[in-house]
This record gives structure tokens, sequence and C-alpha cells, in this order.
């Protein structure tokens, strides 16, 4: 069943238009990605689907009595209202109004009582619309499930960033809609509240259209993509992966269509050059008309010319080099302990990261990696007895909160601020971060989240460090963003410390990965999916996760060898695992590299290779699986 639908939708503002000629419909159940470039106008489209904005052309079809729940990007409370107050305001009204037309009733005499009996009628109604009275015990129950068990009666101002989102969702999902609009919903959720996010919206029964830059949430939440480019929408099918190759594959039909056309045309145009010849050469009517027959077919063909396959808006150019150094520490951390009023982060954590490693700092909201990456920066050298950092390292650091930009300067003095760069060499690299020539005397202060983290960026590719700090450096940035980071970072041949809640950059870039954990550091050798794999096997399908929990189990029983003894099949079995994943790796480092690179034919080779691999892969799980049932 449809539930909305835009119809040749159009949508501008006094800079001019933002939405042309949009078509998409959603379908009742259906999970929709709704990507774009920063600015292209995906909230705007929210908007439209809410009611908050009208189009100024086409038309927006909503199914009869549909329920529409709304979670925007910046949640915004009364900070001094409890938890629970927030979730039953809208009951809490309806009650006293349905309590003042239940007085007014009581009152009513002679004619009045018919008109105040209707009120009262439309009251009642009202209030059910709301919940009634069933819904104070819906919303303990809502907040039970969604993680605030316990925290009805604190208010908002004690609640952390992912904890005001979960709020938000729990106040959209009290209302039963039919369909969820969630705009960046796991901004400020760590990589378990993102999990959660995950599972609860392939479980939810109504239809969600999601806007989100998270590429790992919408593989594994989405089943249709939409496209908002230069005020268009285009559908795909499938999650984020499958839309990612149906455009490769758009792109390589293009680019072989464009060279073909411009054969065709370069043809076109010789010929045209000889029939000049001929007409100026012999005069003959006949050559002239051919003449013009030709420029004619000529100018049609280049107003219907294929075009150039174009590269995706938004993408910045960065680039991080680092100079070859003797150091072997990049970062030696010794009895590190941190504390808050009574409540310890860090407790005698020691840490050691070597020259050209790059590591993950991971872990749950409010276990202190933003605060240890402050003190890094701030305090870390190599005389410093607690955090000592390789000598001659020079230390580059993109702040979470951005506050190492100053509100009060200028772009452009914010950047030549560094010293490292000239005033007149500084656009050209400011550009490269899509910052226009009217954007260098806008204040830092007025710039959108998205631009100070491109200013960031700017001002560490030109301060050229050896140990890149990097605390959620793809916050506010869209996917092109992001991926033209993860190329950058993927060639630098310095250190790397980066936090980031992104499984798909984290994957591309690290080969460790240390878990604030228990008031210290746990370190995990490989990716990051290695890691979750390994400390959450839940998450993994099912024949995956038995295996990795069955090994965990075998590895903590006593060691005695009628427990621990493989059959020489299980053995095998488990090696061709083993050397399947490592290939299942690379196989994915290659399609992400191709990608990134523009090469759109070895990319397509290489995601059909990885397709195939991972079916071979399942198989053998199970099999391994089959075996040891029945060695059991």
């Amino acid at each position: 069943m449809e539930l909305i639908r835009l119809q040749n939708v159009s949508l501008g503002y006094g800079h001019g238009p933002v939405l042309r000629d949009v078509t998409f419909r959603v379908l009742a159940g259906s999970k929709c990605g709704l990507i774009g470039p920063n600015g292209a106008g995906k909230t705007s489209i929210l908007r439209l689907l809410t009611g908050e904005a009208s189009p100024d052309a086409g038309r927006i079809t909503r199914g009869p009595h549909l329920r529409t729940g709304y979670v925007p990007q910046h949640v915004a409370f009364d900070e001094s209202q409890t938890v629970q107050e927030i979730v039953l305001a809208d009951n809490m009204r309806a009650r006293e109004e349905l309590r003042r037309h239940e007085g007014l009733l009581a009152s009513a005499a002679g004619d009045g009582v018919t008109s105040a009996s209707d009120a009262y009628e439309r009251a009642r109604e009202d209030y059910e619309r709301t919940g009634g009275d069933l819904l104070e015990q819906r919303a303990v129950e809502m907040l039970d499930a969604l993680g605030l068990a316990g925290r009805r009666d604190h208010r908002v101002a004690a609640l952390s960033g992912g904890e005001r989102n979960v709020l938000s969702l729990a106040q959209a999902l009290l209302g039963d809609p039919d369909i969820l609009l969630l705009d960046e919903p796991g901004n400020h959720l760590d990589f378990a509240g993102i999990a959660w996010l995950e599972g609860f919206l392939r479980g939810f029964r109504g239809a969600v259209l999601i806007v989100s830059h998270n590429r790992y949430l919408l593989d594994r939440a989405a089943s249709t993509i939409l496209h908002l480019e230069n005020g268009e929408v285009k559908t795909y099918a499938g999650n984020y992966s499958a839309y990612r190759a149906a455009v490769l594959r758009e792109k390589i039909a293009q680019q072989a269509d464009y060279v073909v056309n411009q054969k065709r045309l370069a043809q076109l145009e010789e010929q045209v050059k000889r029939f000049e010849e001929f007409a100026r050469r012999t005069g003959d009517p006949k050559w002239g008309r051919r003449l013009r027959a030709r420029r004619s077919l000529l100018e049609r063909e280049r107003e219907d010319a294929v075009e150039k396959p174009a590269a995706e808006m938004s993408a910045i150019n960065v680039a991080f080099t680092a100079e070859a150094t003797r150091a072997d520490v990049a970062l030696q951390v010794r009895r590190y302990a941190k504390a808050f009023g009574e409540r310890a982060l860090f407790d005698n954590a020691s840490l050691d990261v070597a020259v050209g490693e790059r590591v993950a700092l991971v872990g749950p909201n409010g276990c202190g990696k933003t605060t240890f990456v402050r003190d890094l920066v701030e305090y870390g050298a190599w005389d410093d007895a607690t955090i000592r950092v390789g000598p001659s390292l020079r230390v580059g650091y993109c702040a979470q909160q951005q506050e190492v930009l100053d509100d009060n300067r200028t772009v452009l003095e914010e950047l030549i601020s560094t010293g490292a760069i000239t005033r007149d060499r500084a656009f050209g690299v400011l550009s490269q971060f899509l910052f226009r020539t009217k954007d260098l005397a806008k204040r830092v202060g007025d710039l959108s989240g998205g631009e100070r983290n491109r200013l960031q960026l700017a001002k560490l590719m030109t301060l050229q460090p050896d140990f890149l700090v990097l605390d959620e450096p793809t916050n506010h940035l869209d996917i092109p963003a992001c991926e033209a980071i993860e190329e950058a970072l993927a060639n630098f041949n310095g250190t790397l410390l980066v936090v980031s809640h992104d499984r798909y950059f984290l994957d591309k870039i690290v080969g460790r990965v240390i878990e604030v954990r228990d008031g210290g550091f746990e370190s995990y050798e490989g990716n990051f999916s290695e890691y979750w794999q390994e400390r959450h096997p839940q998450t993994l399908p099912a024949s995956r996760g038995r295996i990795a929990t069955r090994r965990r189990e075998r590895e903590r029983a006593p060691r005695d060898d009628a427990v621990r003894r493989e059959t020489p099949q299980q053995a095998e079995l488990r090696q061709r695992i083993e050397a399947m994943e490592r290939g299942r790796h690379d196989l994915e480092r290659q399609v992400a590299d191709a990608f990134t690179r523009g090469d759109h034919k070895e990319g397509t080779r290489s995601a059909t290779r990885l397709e195939q691999h991972k079916a071979r892969l399942d198989k053998l799980y199970a099999q391994w699986i089959e075996v040891e049932d029945a060695a059991r």
C-alpha cells in the first residue's frame, strides 16, 4: 500500500530552486534511505513530508489518516522538564482540555447542552488520538525498551546527546506512526547505540525514511535508496552497497556511451571540414546543400550528446603528507589517570602506539575518549612522564567540538593563522575544501558544523603533521566528502589515532583498535569489523556467531586434550575459513580502492568477485557448523 507520494514536486527559497520535478513514493513497511550532498535539500524533503513546508509546484498525496513520526536532526527540548513530562506532553494537554469540556458540559443548560456535548466528544476524540488513559503505561514500557529505564524522572538537562535522540524517538513512536521520518538519527550515538538502532529499524513494522550519512547503517537498515542531487531524486532498489554498485554500472555504461559519442562527433566534425573544402573549391550548389545538412546533423548530435560522467558533488580535495622520521615510538602512555569528582574514567592506564600505526580509539559515549585525546594534544611531549609523544613528531588535531577554531576570525584569517601558508595560496587550499571567494570573509562562528570541520581539515593539510589525532573527523560531512578523507588517510604515511563512530570509515583506514574499557586501554589487532565480531558475536550472521562463540568456549575450557582436540576435518575447515576471511578483507579493500580511484570497471569486477567469495565463505561456515554438531 502506498503511504505517501511526491509527484513532480518543486521547491525553492530566496536563493533559488532546491527541488526540481521530484517524484518518488514510500510504501507501507518499506525502509528508505535518503542520501545526497550537504545542502542538496534532504531536510527540505522531510519538511514537505511532515507538512511544515508546501511545494511551489507538483502534488504530495498522503494515505488516509496517515500517522507520521518525525525525529529531527537537532533535538530541542525544554531542559527544565523531566523525561516523562516530555513524552506525555500532548496527552496531558489533551487530558486538560477534556476535563475542561467535562466541566462545561456539566454546567450547560438549555440550548447550550447540545453544543457543549459536541465539543466534549471532539475533546474525547483528541484525547484518544494521543493515547488516552493507556499512554502513560505505554510510555513507561517504551522508555524502558529504548534504554531510558530509571530516567523517567530525570530532567532533560541531565541527558547526553544520544539519550536526547532516543527520547525524541520515543516521543515519535508513542504516536504509533505509519511512517517514521529520521534526520541523522545516528548523531551522538555510540557503536552499541547504532547497533541497537539498526536492529530496531529492521524490526519496526511501519515505513521508515531515514536521512543519514552513516553508510553502515544504510547497508543494514535500508531496502531502498533515494539519491537527491541537483534538485532531483533517483530511486535505487537495495541497500547502500547495492546503490553504489548500481551507480558504478551506470557510470561505466555512461563512460562507454560518452567515448562512442565523442568519436561520432569527431567524425561529423571532420566531414563538415571536408564538405566546407569541397563547397569552397567547386562552388557547386549540391555541395552547399550537403554542407548545410551535415552542419545541421552535427548540431543535433551535439545537443543530444552523452554527458561526460561527472565526479560526485561535494567531494573535497584533500591530501595529508608526512616527512620520514627516525623515531620508533609515536605514543607511550604510562599510569594515566583521570577522574571528574567521584567518577573515574581512567586508572593507571597504559598504551603504546608505534610510528606509522593506524589506530582507532573506541568505547561507549562518556567513557573518556575525547578527554584522553585532549590531554594527549595539550600535554603530550617526549619529556612528559605520563603521555610521551615521539621526539620531533608534529601532532595535528581535529577536534570533535571544533574548539581549536577561533570563532572571531574570518575563514581566511583562521587558515593563515597556522603560519604555514601565505595569503595568496590560502584561497587555493580553501577552494579544495569547497569554500568560495565570498566565504573567505565569513566569521568562523557563523559557519555550519560541516563547514567548520572542512576548515579544520584544511588547516591540518597546510600544517603537514606526522601524527594525526582525529576526533570524529567525518561529523557533519556528506558521503562523498567522507570518502575523499578516507582516500587521503589511506595514502598518509604518518601515524594516525582516530576516534569515530563511522564503521565504514574505520574499516578502510585502521589496522588496530584500542577500546577504552574498565579504566584502561585494551588492544585488538585488525580492523573495526574484526574487533566488533570478537566483542559482539551476536551481531554476526547466525553461523558466524556460533563459530565465534564456540571458539571462545573452547579457549575458556580446561586444557583437556579430549575437550580441545579437533578432528582433521574440523582443522581443515577452520584453516580454510580463516584463509577465506583474510581473502574477504583483501577483496573489500580492492573494491574500496577502485571506488575511490574512480576505476569503475575494476570496481565492478572486484565487487563481483567479492560476492562470489562471500557465497563460498558462507557455505564453509555452514559445513563447519554441521561437522561440529556431528562431533559434539
